[in-house]
């Protein structure tokens, strides 16, 4: 199976599929699927069925602190916060035993671990790989980080908040005179 999940993620050519133009209609050729990967600014982490990661891109290097070197072959535990793990195990098994997820076409927001323990946001898509007899291999993800974002939200939020309660104080105090 780890063949399989390899050769879908682009890990692994085959010799037969290895030059421009040997990809079927509308997939990319094995070499520039690897690119994308690779080059990508994001985040791009696949795992295999038992949740075992066996791509780690340079986006994910940079995302969470880890090297590939030190991820592949790691749980994906390795970036879930402690707290969270539990819940997530059940629902990545519950998906690779029924071929089901309802993220396929949602883009989720979690908190992350960076490798240093700092805590982080994360968006991302899933997924479900499949290889030609159609059996789960794995899941992809595509990770950007929302830190920054997030932060600067919850500051508009909070700020928010304290003007709607001054708004009747000042309103209040205006009626007065």
């Amino acid at each position: 199976m780890g063949d399989n999940i390899n050769a879908v993620a682009g890990n692994e050519t085959s010799p037969a599929r290895t030059g421009p133009g040997t990809a079927g209609a509308g997939e990319p050729d094995a070499w520039l699927a690897q690119a994308i990967v690779r080059e990508s600014p994001e985040a791009v982490v696949v795992a295999d069925p038992e949740g075992i990661i066996r791509v780690w891109n340079s986006g994910a290097e940079r995302m969470f602190g880890h090297t590939a070197a030190e991820a592949v072959g790691q749980n994906l535990a390795l970036i879930i916060p402690e707290k969270l793990r539990e819940r997530h195990d059940k629902g990545y098994r519950n998906t690779m035993a029924t071929g089901e997820t309802r993220y396929g076409d949602t883009l989720l927001a979690v908190p992350a671990t960076h490798r240093d323990g700092h805590r982080l946001s994360i968006e991302f898509s899933v997924a479900l790989l499949r290889d030609a007899s159609d059996e789960i291999v794995g899941i992809s993800a595509v990770m950007r980080e929302v830190s920054e974002r997030r932060n600067a939200e919850k500051a508009l939020r909070m700020r928010l908040a304290e003007l709607e309660r001054l708004l009747p104080e000042a309103a209040a105090g205006a009626s007065q005179t």
